[in-house]
């Protein structure tokens, strides 16, 4: 994991295009590890209960990606799944979950005109 990542206030999954889990920064850990575990080298959809795992499998088939909000323990979350490439050749998947507030504001900008 890029060190700059390591610590940021985002978990960051990484997986390869069979699902095994490459990398995960400090975050990730901390939100999808049970203490003593370590889900680096296993497959991400075994981490996802039905219907997820049937719609992240199709994703990493079709390499779509996927963003959505969620609410568990009081707590909203963005959660954005997309494949990621190396030189043009498909090579995974990336998950970014972040904690965001229930009300944002939303701001809408116009490019300049000159």
């Amino acid at each position: 994991m890029i060190n700059y990542l390591n610590e940021a206030d985002i978990a960051v999954t990484v997986c390869d295009k069979d699902g095994i889990i490459i990398e995960m920064n400090e975050q990730s850990k901390k939100v999808n590890q049970k203490p003593g575990q370590n889900l680096i080298g296993s497959n991400v959809l075994d981490c996802h209960p039905e219907p997820a795992r049937s719609m992240l499998k199709e994703m990493m088939e079709k390499q779509t990606k996927n963003a959505y909000t969620i609410e568990k323990n009081g707590v909203k979350k963005l959660i954005y799944q997309i494949p990621w490439y190396e030189e043009g050749s498909y090579m995974g998947f990336v998950e970014l979950s972040m904690i965001i507030p229930f009300e944002m504001p939303h701001k809408i900008r116009v490019p300049k005109t000159e």
